[in-house]
């Protein structure tokens, strides 16, 4: 069910009533464990969920063709749209079925009405639907080709922009505007994220390096207590590079296209003085579905123009005028438990990355490109990267899958760079020592390998170079740093002491983290992380 218990509106006098369900995992002495529901949901075709009640309502409200919208000289461009969260409260093989159910749907209604423009985004989703549903793929190659399907978004899926490393952002890019490029001939300059939880600075120079040239979110509307000074702006990243955004200022992307939405959308505009459009996206979201034919005919009703992303972005970039420029990272002011749970799925990500990251460079080195191995490798960590299975916001069950498939990531990475740096070093007595960072190494040049005659000593509780060395206790505790410029010890102390804060939001548990979390900790004792 819908964890904010939303109505669900139905229209005749007979309704099907199909239920998702999911269900948190249960905390033993020995971990977390799956909840019994969802093992038995998996594991056998007997229901595992009773419902005991819903409640049907009539809702009386005003005819679409009765409402009478006021929007001064607002223009609003409505586009229909299905969020499909790639894994959330589903698992990966339910969004390949919502998916098929969402975009067959909104391929009927283009065919009933031939104004109809439907944007959708992530590449990895249409790469599902190749493979699974043929029909459905060809028939979004022709809707693609006529104009009324549009394609979105850019990035592989609609990823996490903080925790993932800026070559994986690149990669998202890459292999998603190559999909859409080479599967359906058509290149997008918009960077559709309208539900990540927060932008980096250096993602508006990845964008223009990548041909996109325009960026769209509506998230930030969420913070819990700065909400931002814009709708139209130029974003600025570190390096200077600028991109043209828009946030949609009706504050979603799952409209109902109600007449008070969309005077919201003129109403809630904050830079009315430097330009008058906006994008209004419409359609059921989130587990998909998207726009129906209601909605549609509401569209019809209130004289709202129906019309493609990058038009509007064209128009509203050409005509706009002294707009705002807002430099740096767009924080998102809230979910920021996120950044603390599932963390051997954040820990098997960042392995995957670096693991990827050195068989490729060993790989070129030796001469032997693997490519088809990379790029289904890559493809898996990418998919894995989406805005709600890297933080730590779905359910149990997609990290079961996401730690399987990212361990695979590594395996394979590991055995590329095995074969890699064989076939680079040879057989011999000597020791062949490789360097995958940017950075020199004792003798060992950055990106590069040197030969020693013998194997260098490694000691797992100390670090030493011509500066400093430190040593490290078993517990993670810091016992020492001994600066070697000035002959003296730094630490007056033990450093680096863990401390485990009591996690319990008012609400969204493995999403928040409240300031009172401050307030109640301890210091996690020895032997932490043997």
């Amino acid at each position: 069910m819908d964890p904010n218990h939303r109505a669900l509106p139905v229209d005749g006098q007979h309704v099907d009533f199909f239920l998702e369900a999911a269900a948190n995992p249960m905390t033993t002495l020995s971990g977390a464990e799956p909840a019994t529901s969802m093992i038995a949901l998996r594991e056998s075709t007997d229901p595992a969920f009773l419902l005991s009640q819903a409640e049907l309502m009539l809702w009386a409200g005003e005819p679409a063709g009765q409402a009478r919208l006021d929007l001064g000289g607002h223009r609003v461009t409505a586009v229909g749209h299905a969020h499909i969260d790639t894994a959330w409260l589903w698992p990966l093989r339910e969004a390949r079925r919502k998916c098929a159910r969402s975009w067959s749907t909104q391929l009927a209604l283009m065919d009933e009405h031939p104004d109809y423009v439907f944007a959708c985004s992530q590449p990895a989703q249409y790469a599902w639907v190749k493979e699974s549903y043929p029909d459905i793929y060809l028939r979004i190659k022709e809707k693609v080709a006529t104009g009324q399907w549009e394609p979105v978004g850019g990035m592989w899926v609609e990823a996490d922009c903080n925790l993932p490393s800026g070559e994986a952002l690149v990669r998202q890019l890459l292999h998603g505007k190559r999909f859409l490029m080479k599967e359906l001939g058509y290149e997008t300059r918009i960077l559709w994220l309208p539900d990540v939880f927060g932008y980096p600075g250096n993602l508006p120079q990845l964008m223009t390096e990548s041909g996109c040239d325009f960026f769209l979110t509506q998230k930030l509307s969420w913070n819990d207590t700065n909400k931002p000074e814009h709708h139209t702006f130029w974003w600025e990243g570190i390096d200077g590079s600028r991109v043209f955004t828009h946030f949609p200022p009706a504050d979603t992307y799952n409209g109902d296209f109600s007449a008070d939405q969309i005077e919201q959308s003129a109403r809630n505009f904050k830079d009315a003085e430097h330009s008058n459009r906006s994008l209004y996206l419409f359609g059921f979201g989130d587990g998909g579905g998207g726009p129906t034919a209601g909605m549609i005919a509401s569209a019809h009703a209130l004289g709202v123009p129906l019309g493609r992303a990058s038009n509007f972005f064209e128009h509203a970039s050409a005509e706009a005028h002294d707009l705002a420029t807002v430099r740096g990272e767009l924080y998102f002011e809230l979910h920021r438990g996120t950044y603390t749970s599932q963390a051997r799925t954040k820990l098997l990500n960042r392995r995957a990355q670096d693991a990827l990251r050195e068989a490729e460079l060993w790989s070129v080195a030796a001469g032997k490109y693997p490519r088809e191995e990379l790029d289904r490798a890559w493809k898996t960590l990418l998919t894995n990267q989406f805005h709600d299975i890297l933080p730590g916001s779905s359910i149990d069950w997609v990290y079961e899958e996401a730690e399987r498939d990212l361990a695979a990531v590594v395996a394979a990475a590991e055995d590329m760079t095995s074969r890699a740096t064989d076939a680079i070093a040879g057989r011999g007595p000597n020791v062949a020592v490789f360097n995958a960072t940017s950075h020199g190494r004792a003798g060992v040049p950055p990106c590069g390998w040197t030969v020693l005659g013998t194997r260098p000593p490694v000691s797992p509780t100390s670090l030493e170079n011509e500066f400093l060395r430190v040593e490290v206790g078993n517990d993670g505790v810091l016992k020492s740093i001994w600066d070697k410029e000035v002959g003296r010890e730094v630490l007056s102390g033990p450093a680096n002491f863990l401390e485990l804060h009591e996690d319990n939001p008012r609400k969204w548990d493995a999403w928040d983290l409240d300031i009172e979390h401050r307030d109640s900790f301890v210091t996690v004792g020895h032997r932490f992380g043997d």
